[in-house]
């Protein structure tokens, strides 16, 4: 990872766990049992109430991004231990108040140092890293531009050259013709400012207008993305197990998942035509519309994404959008991976473009 990365993780993970969340949490767990110690009914409220914080940071990759940020310094915050100690401790179904209030302090305490100890060590990074950040993006920043990443996370978008080079070619063209539908101005070249490690994330300088209004079409195509996936992790198998076998219920819903899955597509055509520029009466149109949507569409079911990195002074509130996109995008993460295998290849068949095939060898 680039510097900039780092310090953008580091800060990342630090929302979640710091003094502002999850910290917090468990020094107010800790003052509750202290002043409850003999309220049973409390005390496994609070224990539950642990394990639910816990399963939250699991399921935001926090235990991941903390293994990233601390190699080969102190030991991150042990999870999955802590995890296991909850459960067990609540497996005992104690009846005894002083017992269950004395092991649960135990644990509090153990995991308040170990978070300490970690938040500790990643401002240590910072600090120490800090003065070798390379890139400024307030540097680049003007009234009329917008510093802006295109992110590729998903393996098969990156996992070979020829992958990621067909991924890239379909972005600089749709990028042009995007510009060419919500833009009066003349297209031009996009620069690439920097290319980050591990995921791929390709920095642009694009003309504001243009990042302002790619950040309303994915936060609105991840936005029914979602309501899909919710569908498929939270309703549709308990739903069906009330059909009973019944098959017009049972093709009814089929029907269902197929327009909500079409919606996704249907929502960044929709959303691409409200942007486009008044007076675009050009033939092709129609055309540059269906190519951009088939780009972005793909982007966001293969667990890609863009982020708003800077923008002018006067116009940071678009910002707050970038901010409510990233939201929509981390719940889609977390539900995808709930979905079951057939669905992940549904996905797969229906919204991934393969690189033409080339053979080398015979040339």
């Amino acid at each position: 990872m680039t510097v900039r990365k780092i310090l953008e993780l580091i800060e990342l993970v630090k929302k979640q766990i710091g003094i502002d969340n999850y910290l917090s949490k468990l020094q107010d767990y800790q003052t509750t049992i202290q002043n409850n110690s003999s309220n049973i009914v409390l005390l496994k409220e609070i224990l539950d109430k642990t394990i639910y914080d816990l399963d939250n940071l699991i399921e935001n990759s926090i235990p991941e991004s903390l293994e990233k940020l601390l190699v080969g310094k102190i030991i991150p915050f042990e999870f999955e231990n802590f995890k296991k100690q909850l459960f067990d401790l609540k497996d005992k179904n104690h009846s005894d108040y002083s017992q269950l209030y004395s092991e649960l302090s135990n644990i509090l305490a153990q995991m308040l140092e170990k978070m300490n100890s970690n938040i500790a060590e990643l401002d240590k990074i910072s600090k120490v890293i800090e003065p070798f950040k390379t890139k400024d993006f307030s540097d680049l920043q003007e009234d009329d531009n917008a510093i802006f990443g295109i992110i590729f996370n998903n393996e098969n978008s990156i996992n070979n050259l020829k992958s990621l080079s067909f991924e890239l070619k379909n972005w600089d063209k749709g990028l042009f013709l995007y510009q060419q539908i919500v833009s009066n101005e003349t297209p031009k070249a996009f620069e690439i400012i920097e290319v980050e490690q591990g995921s791929v994330e390709v920095i642009l300088n694009l003309a504001f207008d243009v990042a302002e209004n790619l950040v309303d079409l994915f936060k609105t195509g991840l936005e029914t993305y979602g309501a899909y996936l919710a569908y498929k992790t939270l309703i549709h198998e308990k739903l069906l197990a009330t059909f009973k076998n019944n098959k017009q219920l049972i093709e009814l819903e089929e029907k269902r998942e197929k327009l909500l899955l079409q919606n996704v597509r249907d929502t960044v055509r929709n959303e691409i035509k409200k942007q486009a520029k008044k007076g675009k009466k050009h033939e092709a149109l129609e055309k540059k519309i269906e190519e951009v949507t088939k780009i972005v569409t793909e982007h966001i079911i293969k667990g890609n994404t863009v982020k708003l990195l800077s923008a002018p002074e006067e116009k940071e509130e678009v910002l707050e959008k970038e901010k409510e996109k990233e939201i929509y995008y981390i719940k889609s993460k977390i539900d995808y991976k709930k979905l079951d295998k057939a669905t992940k290849q549904l996905l797969i068949k229906e919204f991934t473009t393969l690189p033409p095939e080339e053979n080398y060898e015979k040339e």
